[in-house]
Formats: C-alpha cells, sequence, structure tokens
C-alpha cells in the first residue's frame, strides 16, 4: 500500500504532560518514518491521534468533550495516552472507535498492520513541542544570569549564593563545552510504568506496571546523542526510580553505565519524577554524581511535608530523613537545582499537617515547585477517606504556599491556577 497521500494530524496531551508529550513526539515519528505526511493543522487529513489525559477527573472531561467534538471530523480518530487505561468506561460511553492505553501504546501497530517500521522500531523522540513548559520546570533563565542581574533580583540572600554557585559552574560547562550543543534540552526516556499503588494515582492504571528500557538501549541511545553534540540530558520515565526492577537492575546500574559511556565529556544530567524514599535509601549512588555536579538538578515527587499525610497516601518515607538527605546534596553542590512537586487539600489534612509542609519547603528552599489542589476518583482508595478538606481550605492553602514561595524567590511556580512569577 503506498501512504504517499496519507495525512495525520498529531494532538499533544492538554495536560502538557513531558511524558505524554513524548509519547506524542514518537507517535509522530511512527507516522512519519511509514510516509505519512504530518500534518500542521487538523483540516483535510486522512487519521486524527488524540493523546488524552486523566491525571484528574477536569481533565477526563476536558478529554471527553474534546472527543466529542472530534468526532465531527472526517478523518478517522485514535484516542491514545492515558484515558484509554485508566478511564476506559467513561471513554467507551462516548466514543467506540480505536483507542491505545499509554501502557499498551505499541498496539497501535494492530490499526496499521500494514506498516513496515512498527512502533518499537520507531527512532525514539527526544523534544516535544510544549516550549512553555520547558520553559517552566525544565529550564530557568535566572540560573544563567550574570552576576550582576543575580544579585539585583536576589539581593544577598541564600538563593543569590545558590544562584550564584551554579552560575559559574555553567560558565565552566560552556567553556569545555565550545562548539557543543548547550542550549537545547535533550529528553530521553529511559521506561514506562510504575510499582507503586499510591492512595490518589490514576495514572497508574493507566501506564500500568514497570517496563524499563534495556540498559544496552539507552546506552546506546545516549551514545549517539553524545556524537551528536548533544550535553544536556533530562531523564524521565513514569517512575524513574523504579527503573530496572522488571529485570533485576536498577537506576544505579543505568547511571553507572551511561556514566562509563560519557567518559571524557563534560555533561549534566537532570533526574526528573525521583521518589524521596528511593533518594534517601540510594543517597550513597547520588552522592559521586552530585558532588561531582554531573547531576544538577533533580525533581522529587514529595507531595506532602506531613508524615502522617504521606503515610495515608501509601507512600513510604519519612519527611526528617527526606529533609536531611537534601540538605546534604545541597552541601556537597550548593548549585544543585531541586524541584517538587506537592499537593494541598488531601482527605483529612489539618492545619498542622499543612504547616509541617511549609516548614519542609521553607527549609530546602526549592527552585522550582508545582503545587496542586487535590482531586478525587471515587473509586480510588483515598476517596474513602474523611474528613474531606474544603475547596476554600485548598484555595486560601495555595495562596500561603504561593506567598511563601514567592518570599523565597523561586523563579518559577506551576500551581492549579498556573500562576508564574518573574
Amino acid at each position: 500500500m503506498n501512504y504517499n497521500n496519507k495525512r495525520v494530524f498529531v494532538i499533544d496531551p492538554p495536560s502538557q504532560c513531558p511524558l505524554r508529550s513524548l509519547d506524542a513526539s514518537k507517535i509522530r515519528n511512527y507516522f512519519a518514518i511509514n510516509n505519512y505526511i504530518i500534518a500542521d493543522s487538523i483540516e483535510d487529513v486522512d487519521y486524527i491521534v488524540y493523546v488524552t489525559c486523566s491525571v484528574s477527573p477536569q481533565d477526563v472531561v476536558n478529554s471527553i468533550k474534546t472527543i466529542k467534538e472530534l468526532e465531527k471530523h472526517k478523518a478517522q480518530l485514535i484516542v491514545a495516552g492515558c484515558m484509554p487505561g485508566a478511564n476506559l468506561k467513561e471513554l467507551r460511553e462516548i466514543y467506540d472507535g480505536p483507542a491505545v492505553a499509554t501502557k499498551n501504546i505499541e498496539e497501535i501497530d494492530s490499526f496499521f498492520p500494514d506498516f513496515r517500521i512498527k512502533f518499537n522500531q520507531t527512532p525514539e523522540p527526544h523534544t516535544y513541542n510544549y516550549a512553555e513548559m520547558n520553559e517552566t520546570i525544565f529550564y530557568t533563565k535566572h540560573d544563567y544570569y550574570s552576576l550582576g542581574s543575580l544579585l539585583w533580583n536576589y539581593g544577598l540572600s541564600a538563593t543569590f549564593f545558590r544562584k550564584r554557585a551554579r552560575l559559574n559552574d555553567y560558565k565552566k560547562f560552556l567553556k569545555d563545552n565550545k562548539g557543543y550543543n548547550t542550549n537545547d534540552k535533550c529528553f530521553i526516556l529511559i521506561g514506562y510504568g510504575c510499582t507503586n499503588n499510591c492512595a490518589y494515582c490514576n495514572i497508574r492504571r493507566a501506564v500500568g506496571n514497570i517496563k524499563s528500557k534495556p540498559i544496552e538501549d539507552i546506552v546506546k541511545e545516549y551514545k549517539e546523542l553524545l556524537e551528536k553534540g548533544n550535553r544536556i540530558f533530562h531523564f524521565l520515565a513514569d517512575d524513574i526510580s523504579s527503573y530496572g526492577m522488571d529485570f533485576k537492575s536498577s537506576l544505579n546500574e543505568l547511571l553507572d553505565a551511561l556514566s562509563e559511556t560519557d567518559k571524557g565529556y563534560n555533561v549534566k544530567w537532570s533526574l526528573h519524577g525521583m521518589n524521596p524514599g528511593w533518594i534517601v535509601k540510594n543517597q550513597v549512588y547520588l552522592i559521586p554524581y552530585i558532588s561531582s555536579k554531573k547531576v544538577w538538578d533533580i525533581t522529587i515527587a514529595m507531595e506532602s511535608g506531613s508524615d502522617r499525610i504521606i503515610e495515608l497516601m501509601n507512600r513510604h518515607y519519612k519527611v526528617k530523613e527526606v529533609q536531611e538527605t537534601l540538605k546534604m546534596f545541597r552541601k556537597i553542590n550548593s548549585g544543585l537545582r531541586i524541584d517538587g512537586l506537592f499537593f494541598v487539600g488531601f482527605p483529612t489534612e489539618t492545619e498542622g499537617d499543612f504547616n509541617d509542609t511549609l516548614n519542609f519547603v521553607k527549609n530546602i528552599r526549592f527552585d522550582n515547585a508545582r503545587v496542586t489542589y487535590y482531586y478525587e476518583f471515587d473509586y480510588l482508595p483515598a476517596s474513602k477517606l474523611s474528613p474531606k478538606v474544603s475547596s476554600e481550605d485548598m484555595k486560601r492553602r495555595i495562596a500561603i504556599m504561593e506567598n511563601v514561595f514567592y518570599k523565597q524567590k523561586v523563579d518559577s511556580l506551576y500551581f492549579a491556577r498556573k500562576k508564574k512569577y518573574f
């Protein structure tokens, strides 16, 4: 069959999720390598692939509305992303067409049996479309200001001295890598799925159990990117800390293999979505990478600063241990960027629990924070907990956290209301 005249339009997830956005980019690669034309608009196409989001009930509602609108087009719609895995019942109430869940994304091949290149044979993407999310989560312009600009923005604060250390390290990094690609963000997806069962998480239903990419495949991918001149790498997964558990390996083994591959290079690594408990247990393995400044950015899914709430979430770490570990990391690398993810308003959260979270963020002084309201699916364990936190209390607590981060001069904030400073 000749596909040269076939056109496809792929829609990225509305949530700007980096992982599913990379999936959307790979779907584009999949069609392109099989000689489809990747359209820039929805008009006059043969197929529409919509990568949905199910992280919150509102995202499910929004996805349903979009699907209904997309069905009005003549093109064949394929629904991908998290909704077919996490909310298939709701999807089938309004749509009976082709759908493929994130945890089985390779099954898109079943809709195109004549494709010569299968999905798992498709080249991995290392960029995606959302410039705004790139700037908010993965890059902060203040990190690379001149010394005078840092002093102007931060004064003689703890943030200034941390940024100055990062700036000095970055200048040396640029000098060592003159002529190489030190600007573009290079994303490496190392696996799908999750081994945890957090009480509130709907996405676990969408991504399934851990499916790690083989170490040798990631090393090959990494080597090719190094040879192309890339020097800054962002490593992502649905649950990066669980990497390798499906074949008796570990994230530590992967990092060691990658470090062997880049000997003689000055590179920077960002590790996104780290589980705080894993960081505490494996700090001895991370210390060499952080002290050498190869790892210069970590994102932790902390969720709360209250041990009681963390236990109710079915997460397994102690706040004091995490705090001590992060402070130790900053001691050995004062320029280390630490980003945090938090919930406000988890069921039964008291003012005391919330104050524990405030104290934690004040002590760590995050460089970036994503703080969201708690949202509830009635079939998940967290929905059975009571009493609930009122929406008024959630809004008030969010405002208090915003104020704390603002006073700390956190560069980029990504709140539920998408309010950002600086």
